[in-house]
């Protein structure tokens, strides 16, 4: 009878571990979908960390060439404000 319970102990240990195995394999197989994804979302930040530089540059130079247009155009309404006061003298 002794050998038959350390026959059974035998069986549950060997099925437990067996079982163990099979949730680590699963528990990895997550894990590298999850750094799969990490991995994804993190090239995906950076691409939109690039895209925000450049819509900052972009809005710099927009702003430059606006405040150049600004003067530009407070020239020609100065200019236009001269040549209308020498034409009313």
């Amino acid at each position: 009878m002794e050998s038959q319970s350390l026959a059974e102990i035998v069986q549950d240990l060997a099925e437990t571990t067996i079982a163990a195995s099979e949730t680590i394999e699963q528990l990895s197989d997550r894990i590298e979908a999850i750094t799969t994804q990490v991995d994804q979302q993190g090239q995906q930040i950076f691409a939109l960390t690039n895209a925000l530089q450049t819509l900052t540059d972009n809005q710099s130079t927009l702003v430059s060439h606006i405040a150049h247009l600004t003067e530009t155009l407070e020239r020609i309404a100065t200019s236009l404000e001269m040549s209308n006061q020498k034409h009313s003298q």
